[in-house]
Order: structure tokens, then sequence, then C-alpha cells
């Protein structure tokens, strides 16, 4: 199951909040691969799921993925990293 920390809710609920969309918005998260083995994650603030879009709703937040995202994230972790400047690092890990 694809899991969200607490740290990332939190981010990706100022960044919606900063990004201006509706309380319909959410986070977009796409890879073009398989975590483990290197891919690229596209992360953006958008006001609504895409046509095709999962959506993963958790503690008042929504994370919308790409269909083939989701079969990608089976079993992984949304996590967040903040740098000393406030800038987020989204980062998918194993299960906790």
């Amino acid at each position: 199951m694809f899991t969200v920390t607490e740290s990332a809710i939190e981010a990706i609920t100022k960044l919606v909040q900063a990004g201006d969309v509706q309380s319909e918005g959410g986070l977009r998260l796409s890879l073009d691969g398989l975590p483990e083995n290197g891919a690229k994650m596209d992360v953006e603030v958008a006001a609504r799921p895409a046509p095709g879009d999962d959506v993963i709703a958790t503690a008042g937040t929504q994370v919308f993925l790409a269909r083939d995202t989701r079969v990608r994230l089976t079993d992984k972790v949304l996590d967040v990293r903040k740098d000393v400047n406030g800038h987020y690092t989204f980062l998918i890990t194993s299960e906790l």
C-alpha cells in the first residue's frame, strides 16, 4: 500500500495552500520508471487530478498519481526533506 508520511502531509498542505488552489487541489506525482532504479519523479501542485489519475486522500491532503505511477509505488512511502532554505525535496522509500 502507498503511504504518505506525516512530514509529507504537512509539506503538501503548505504547498497546496501557497499554490492558491481550491480545496480539491493536491500534489501530482509521476515517475518515468521504478523508484529503485533511480526513476525521475515529477512533482507539481495541481488544482485537480488529471484524467485517469488515482487520488490518494489522507489527513485532508490529496496526492494525484498517474495510473502507471500508482502501480510503481505499491508498498512505497512518500516522504519529504526540508533544507535550510525551506525548500522541500520529496522522496520515495521502501515501506516503513
